[in-house]
Formats: C-alpha cells, structure tokens, sequence
C-alpha cells in the first residue's frame, strides 16, 4: 500500500509539473508569433503585381500579417510601433524628416527592413540611403545568372546559383556601408552585388536589387531568396516559401 500511495503522488506531482511547464513554456510564444509586416511603395514600378505574385507565397508561409501603407506618414514612429518589419518596393518618392527619424529610429530598436528592387528611391534622404546601403545609379535587362556567395549565411545557405530575367541594377553605395554580399550577377563585365544584409543598431536590413517585373517575381528562386532575406531581417531562423 506504501509503494501504490507513493507512486501516486509521484505522478499527481509529475503531471503538476508538467502542466505548469505547458502553461509557462508555449511553444515560445515569440517564434510562434507573425511577423507583423508592412508593405510600402514607393511610388514606381507595379507594387500591385509584385504583392499579388508574393501574398499566396506569404500565405503560404503562414508567418506574415501584411498591411500596406497608404503613404509614407506610415513611417512616423507611432504610426511603426504596431510593426516588426518594413518592405519598400519600387523606385521613386522621398520620405521627410518625421518619416526618416521615424524608420531610423525603427531599424535602431530592433525593427526589420527589406528592400526589393528599391534603391532608386528617396533619393533626397541620407538616412533610406545609409540604411538601404546602396543607390542606385543606372541598370541593364535580360537573362543573367545569379551566383551564390555567402553560402554559409542563414539566407542563402542551402541556395544553388539561378538564372533570371531582371534588370541589372548597379549602386553607389553610402560612405558608411560596408558591403556583405550574398549574391552577384554574372555576365561579363557586369559582376555587380544583387543582395546584402547590413546591422544598425539592434536592427537588420536585408536588401535585394532583383524584383522589377512579373518574370522576376514569378522566379521560385527569387521568392526564395526575398522570403529568407525577410525571416532573418525578423530574427527568425530562414526557411524556404
């Protein structure tokens, strides 16, 4: 009878244990969370195509909340606090001050930023540039192949080299960057870097020149590569749409 009643206890205690450690350990509760991301364009290219080719790829995922941003006064920092990221598509437009000190101070406490196809934009503020890292300076078009080159980082790792049919965009990048490429083009003389990650602050920005049009978007290999890009820049651990 002693061992029986010890026993019993023994498991009425364990299963305390246990239940305590499910309501106090959820599934981490942080991983588990969506990434609460806004889509913001800044003005040229076709936003609407590029997000109608991208929300199944999101959906699919089932790690996005997207919201859109009406405009750039959804860059003033009350109006980013809801968010862990911001993607920018598209060339054109300017951000003003609020709006720079806005997405600066975003990026330094920890905020995610993604650029696709979007240096040729806010070509007025120091502050996209020096977070973006690069701005843009001219491009060609056509078919080119993209090679790996940080085969080891989150993003890329697992990658192989892909052919695409994109423009060429090359850069000037800011005095302060300093360029981590994870992949180039490859044509020629035309070697330029297609996608980088950069720190500042607590925050991580990854950025992608690749993106112009419905033969780009539609590349499984180049949604691969913007959907890693926007895990790692959340601090999530990258995996494939």
């Amino acid at each position: 009878m002693f061992h029986r009643t010890t026993r019993r206890t023994f498991l009425a205690a364990l299963m305390l244990v246990i239940a305590a450690a499910s309501t106090t350990l959820p599934a981490d509760s942080a991983s588990a969370a969506k990434i609460k991301l806004l889509m913001v364009h800044n003005g040229g290219h076709d936003f609407g195509g590029f997000k109608r080719t991208m929300d199944p790829v999101l959906d699919k995922t089932g790690d996005f909340d997207v919201t859109v941003a009406e405009g750039f006064e959804a860059l003033e920092a009350e109006n980013l606090e809801p968010f862990d990221a911001v993607l920018f598509y598209g060339s054109g437009g300017n951000i003003n001050e609020a709006q720079e000190e806005g997405l600066k101070g975003f990026v330094d406490a920890g905020g995610a930023m993604v650029g696709v196809h979007a240096t040729d934009a806010s070509k007025k503020s120091d502050v996209y540039w020096r977070l973006t890292g690069g701005r843009f300076t001219g491009h060609g078009g056509g078919s080119f192949m993209v090679r790996i080159e940080k085969t080891k980082h989150p993003i890329t790792e697992g990658m192989e080299d892909f052919e695409i049919s994109d423009e060429t965009y090359r850069n000037a990048y800011h005095p302060d960057f300093k360029l981590r490429s994870l992949v180039h083009m490859d044509r020629g003389d035309e070697q330029q870097s297609m996608a980088w990650v950069l720190e500042v602050g607590e925050g991580r920005m990854f950025n992608t020149t690749l993106g112009h049009g419905n033969a780009a978007w539609e590349n499984p290999q180049f949604q691969r590569l913007v959907v890693r890009g926007m895990y790692w820049a959340a601090g999530r651990e990258p995996k494939d749409p």
